[in-house]
């Protein structure tokens, strides 16, 4: 039986016991209470007959204080306009007194305050107790087991589709989510693997097209060459022929146009022409702090590198919130894959009117020579032997600051890199 159905049939044995208890048990008071009223009542009728005495004092021993009326009358029977001034509000019974042929002389009035159904209202009050304390536990357990890991859970997808996380779900008991994490590391770690593959294929592409462009330029340039000589008659004694000229003209405007096309390949860095278009939202700083902290803290925990947060201040941005944790998340990539692993730190802060985002990390593994071209597509650094990447992280990300209107930069100092995100 799966979980879902133990839990259902669980709570609907519990409210059926306990109904049923509350049938029982209320059945119980009512009958018991109503026999022992019963019973003094008549045993009262005896002892007036005998001694003309209403007072319960001598015959309440055996009985509880709510069988015990709070007042007791005798009314003659010739005189029945007392009754019109009983209380309706009291719980009243009557009882007849005879005398020996069987002829009613008196009415006996036992009047009690509180009737049987007092003890049922009680009942029913402890019965909902008892009913209510389960459905919170499970409310509770309902939060603590389904609610609050698929609040956790529910925001995975859209971060892996952005591709703004590269950290898998850790794994937990929780039987109820164990095949969706399990799912969803296996769909995390196969797009790692189609994003490494796209872009070594967008590398060799890149390269390909940079050889061949490279190749073309040499031969285009000779025909450009050719066809002014050819033009200006230099192969006839300096006498260009018209019709030569005229050719000529259309091989060099040719070669023109394919040293352009040429021109704009190189620069053309392999496909990876910017098409991010903002979304711009309003959100604190320390929203960006607790989301990187989310997002890194488990990855950190287990290399064991240390990790702070500089931040001052709380100031309100108004910018790209996703686009920034991208960006942030490549930095702190970059810092744990080639930083030392002593430590590392996330700054945040204003000044004037400029939002400052950064990342150091101890350990530089860059040259201050290199720094130019750290944002270029495709280039990676002397200290890529044998890691992992494909050089266009940095190059990505500064596409996206410029197009949210700042910038990116990288500052290597006492072994220390940071690399600093700034927005007006």
């Amino acid at each position: 039986m799966k979980t879902g159905a133990k839990i259902a049939a669980g709570v609907f044995i519990y409210f059926l016991v306990w109904a049923l208890a509350v049938w029982l048990i209320g059945t119980d008071i009512t009958k018991k209470t109503e026999g022992n009223r019963i019973t003094f009542m008549n045993r009262m009728v005896s002892r007036i007959k005998e001694t003309g005495s209403t007072d319960p004092e001598a015959i309440s021993a055996p009985f509880e204080k709510e069988d015990i009326p709070e007042k007791i009358e005798v009314i003659s029977a010739d005189d029945l306009s007392k009754l019109n001034t009983i209380d309706d509000g009291e719980k009243t019974y009557l009882r007849t007194m005879e005398d020996e042929s069987g002829n009613i002389t008196d009415i006996v009035i036992f009047s009690y305050e509180n009737s049987p159904d007092h003890r049922m209202l009680i009942l029913a009050e402890v019965s909902l107790i008892v009913a209510v304390i389960p459905l919170v536990i499970f409310a509770a357990a309902v939060y603590r087991k389904i609610l609050k890991p698929f609040r956790e859970l529910s925001e995975y997808p859209a971060k892996l589709s952005r591709g703004i996380t590269n950290e898998g779900i850790p794994e937990t008991k929780n039987r109820i989510f164990g095949k969706y994490i399990w799912g969803m590391n296996m769909l995390n770690d196969r797009l790692d693997s189609d994003r490494k593959q796209i872009d070594r294929l967008m590398y060799d592409r890149k390269k390909f097209v940079s050889v061949l462009a490279h190749g073309i330029k040499t031969p285009v340039a000779n025909i450009k060459l050719y066809s002014e000589a050819i033009e200006t008659g230099l192969y006839r004694n300096g006498e260009a022929d018209p019709e030569d000229k005229k050719i000529a003209e259309k091989i060099g405007k040719n070669a023109d146009d394919i040293a352009k096309l040429v021109g704009e390949i190189l620069d053309d860095p392999g496909s990876l022409r910017n098409t991010y278009e903002p979304q711009i939202s309003t959100f604190y700083l320390k929203d960006i702090s607790d989301r990187i902290t989310e997002e890194f803290r488990n990855r950190l925990n287990v290399s064991s590198i240390p990790f702070e947060v500089e931040q001052s201040g709380n100031p309100m941005v108004e910018s790209d919130f996703e686009a920034l944790i991208r960006c942030l998340s490549q930095l702190m990539e970059n810092a744990i894959k080639y930083g030392d692993g002593t430590g590392i730190k996330l700054k945040l802060y204003r000044q004037d009117d400029t939002t400052f985002m950064g990342v150091v990390n101890k350990g530089a593994s860059l040259t201050k020579e290199e720094i130019p071209f750290v944002f270029n597509c495709y280039w990676r650094g002397s200290n890529s032997k044998d890691k992992e990447g494909s050089g266009i992280g940095l190059y990505e990300a500064k596409s996206i600051i410029k197009a949210l209107g700042g910038d990116i930069m990288m500052r290597i100092e006492n072994d220390e890199t940071e690399v600093l995100i700034y927005l007006n």
